[in-house]
């Protein structure tokens, strides 16, 4: 009978049943190694991710080369745009983030055809450069349907907001993402910033968990000043409904009183232990002390973040504010994994800071 006696791995001891590092530390490792590449290094990787752009599909050596540099060190990918378009490769969406505006051109004049045969695509590849020309051609497209439309789910305003910005019926730009990005790390320093995971004392209504303030910020830090948030803000959570729930919406004040309401329980059972509850409020984690690109989350490593452009598990999801009806803006996004060992999927937090209103939810695959 094969041996099923767990192995803890050599650097985090988190027990696992196969030998070498556990999944979290080679992750991290990938990670640190694209972190620690010489300028050089990255400049060889990007031309050898262009001269082998047409293996991008198959997800192997250089899309995560490619998602690996976006995430980690933020290139610029106006060359891999140009190699992407010339064989007709329009995924990743991000290939194109910093297309030239003759590429950005070509691809408005694809999307004009009125029988653009990779309309979804395109739409997606704009919407990742996301300039004020590609926004007018979104407006003018959702406005004036071209025939390729009705091969389509959803209008453009849609496409836009998996790239963090939309527009309303005006056609006034709306952002959903904030630009700044800082990542949330476990690392043995006092930081006030941002406290993770802090319990309460009251019990969840329905289910009878602890509660506990899920984010604490201190928007007086500087690194949290583009949140435009001067002062404490607390967002109450239960851990054991927020995964299992419609949505659960906090009402905050930046003296750190907020309250917060489940929508539609799954259940009132309780299934998170107090195992996990303890390793919950004993996670640890901190505000980074630098800025982090704005594609952070959307690596190789599971990683938590506060602003940026978040990793969506399944489509991009952003909220209508419950009392105003607008789209809310990503505030954070957390990988439940990073705060419950073995656990699953990522809560998305999201604000409306004209009604001090936060709406979180949960994805996993």
């Amino acid at each position: 009978m094969r041996d099923r006696t767990p192995i803890p791995c050599p650097e985090c001891d988190r027990e696992k049943y196969f030998e070498g590092l556990c999944y979290a530390c080679t992750n991290r490792k990938v990670r640190e190694s694209y972190e620690s590449m010489s300028d050089g290094q990255i400049q060889t990787t990007v031309q050898n991710i262009i001269q082998n752009i047409e293996t991008i599909g198959k997800w192997e050596q250089v899309y995560k080369d490619f998602t690996g540099l976006l995430a980690y060190r933020d290139i610029n990918t106006r060359e891999i745009a140009d190699a992407a378009f010339r064989n007709k490769i329009y995924n990743p969406a991000t290939l194109y983030r910093d297309a030239s505006p003759e590429l950005q051109d070509e691809l408005i004049a694809l999307i004009n055809d009125p029988y653009c045969a990779h309309a979804g695509d395109i739409l997606s590849c704009l919407s990742v450069i996301g300039n004020d020309n590609v926004q007018s051609a979104f407006y003018q497209l959702e406005k004036n349907p071209l025939p390729w439309r009705k091969n389509l789910y959803v209008d453009p305003s849609f496409y836009a907001e998996q790239a963090g910005w939309t527009f309303g019926a005006d056609g006034t730009r709306i952002q959903l993402n904030y630009d700044s990005c800082y990542s949330l790390i476990k690392e043995s320093r006092e930081d006030n910033a941002v406290l993770v995971a802090r319990a309460r004392a009251e019990e969840c209504a329905i289910c009878s968990c602890q509660t506990i303030d899920i984010l604490s910020l201190d928007g007086r830090d500087q690194r949290l000043s583009f949140l435009g948030l001067p002062g404490q803000l607390n967002i109450p959570i239960c851990p054991n409904c927020a995964s299992m729930c419609d949505r659960t919406i906090v009402r905050y004040q930046l003296d750190g009183e907020s309250t917060f309401e489940v929508v539609e329980p799954y259940t009132n059972e309780k299934y998170i232990s107090d195992a996990d509850l303890t390793s919950l409020v004993n996670s640890k984690m901190v505000l980074s002390q630098t800025e982090k690109p704005a594609y952070f989350s959307c690596g190789n490593d599971d990683v938590s973040t506060i602003g940026g452009n978040p990793d969506w598990i399944q489509d991009w999801q952003y909220e209508d504010c419950p009392d105003c009806q607008k789209k809310m803006k990503l505030l954070a996004a957390l990988q439940w994994d990073q705060l419950i060992e073995a656990s699953e999927g990522t809560l998305y937090i999201e604000i409306c800071t004209d009604c001090s209103v936060i709406v979180t939810i949960h994805q996993q695959t």
